[in-house]
């Protein structure tokens, strides 16, 4: 069957090709019953706008980018449902682009959804560079980062920043209440702008709770369970071996829990560990996971809504600059020192 195209329209309701165009794209008022003619030829022939010729005269294509560090981490199925979510609604189809932390082949992807006319890109990885922002920038593509930072973005991009230091000092403050004065920090590749700043926070946190952020214990990872598996191998070489854990994320965490119980320690007696992301999977295990959360589902939400009013008030776009708070959740990982 051939698909029904405007024309077809035109000659079922008997009007013009220009008359069914207006009615399709509100440009031009139609007399009420021309207007319902057309409705109904639409209805009748089951007549579906094509995409393409509708970007040709609103300028926009109803698509948007979604640049994410790596799709097998559990902490974006939320992200990416609550920018669907917006997104659905409103109409808009989303590209979705794993950068798997490399920065050259995030700015490929962006060169990709430029080459695809996207009216809007979201850059929720934490390998960016200033360079991949400019790309999209440079080519009138609306923008908003997620949890980065540079001087230069201000008058680039609209931006969502997450504040670890909340949660992370209830968790370090926890520890230290429960008795812990050993706590040790696995951080994320150090070369990423994100890990850096949870380490700050934590280190912060020590000395907010009467611990000396000098001699505290870091461990570099890889965000991924492997990393927390080899973290922890390091951790059970120091003497004395620190009684607690925060891991810059739920997967590391994960992996010092499994890696811990493999090597003959009680959990959480001998070991307390503490994540952040609060993935699902940190509360099914054993023993559930404590964390520090952020609301994933929301920030989803929240960056597909700034990127549609951008897109809405075109080249004059305000710059959105929002801060999202983290909170300690308590669960089964964490105990008083004994």
């Amino acid at each position: 069957m051939n698909r029904v195209t405007i024309k077809d329209v035109a000659n079922r309701a008997g009007v013009s090709k220009t008359t069914v165009s207006h009615v399709l794209n509100k440009t031009r008022a139609v007399e009420e019953t021309t207007r319902a003619k057309v409705l109904q030829a639409i209805e009748e022939l089951g007549y579906r706008p094509s995409q393409v010729a509708r970007s040709l005269i609103s300028k926009r294509t109803k698509t948007a980018g979604l640049l994410i560090s790596d799709v097998s981490n559990p902490f974006y199925p939320d992200v990416i449902l609550g920018v669907e979510e917006v997104a659905f609604a409103e109409d808009y189809s989303i590209f979705l682009c794993n950068t798997n932390y490399d920065l050259e082949r995030g700015l490929k992807l962006v060169q990709s959804l430029v080459d695809k006319s996207v009216d809007g890109i979201l850059f929720m990885s934490s390998s960016m560079s200033l360079q991949m922002v400019k790309e999209a920038v440079e080519n009138q593509i609306h923008v908003v980062v997620l949890d980065w930072e540079d001087s230069n973005l201000q008058d680039m991009a609209s931006t969502i920043t997450i504040n670890f230091e909340s949660g992370i000092q209830q968790a370090v403050r926890h520890l230290v209440e429960s008795g812990h004065q050993r706590i040790a920090h696995i951080s994320g590749p150090l070369n990423l702008w994100t890990a850096q700043v949870r380490r700050n926070a934590f280190l912060k946190a020590l000395e907010q709770n009467g611990l000396d952020p000098q001699q505290a214990v870091i461990i570099e990872g890889d965000l991924r369970i492997e990393g927390g598996r080899k973290a922890f191998d390091q951790l059970n070489q120091i003497s004395p071996r620190p009684t607690a854990v925060v891991a810059a994320n739920d997967l590391m965490a994960l992996g010092v829990l499994w890696a811990a119980r493999n090597a003959g320690l009680e959990l959480p007696r001998d070991l307390s560990v503490v994540g952040l992301d609060d993935i699902d999977l940190a509360s099914k295990v054993s023993p559930s996971l404590s964390t520090v959360a952020l609301p994933r589902r929301e920030i989803g939400k929240m960056a597909m809504r700034i990127l549609l009013d951008m897109i809405r008030e075109g080249k004059e776009a305000t710059k959105a600059q929002v801060t999202v708070d983290t909170t300690f959740v308590l669960r089964q990982s964490t105990q008083r020192v004994r």
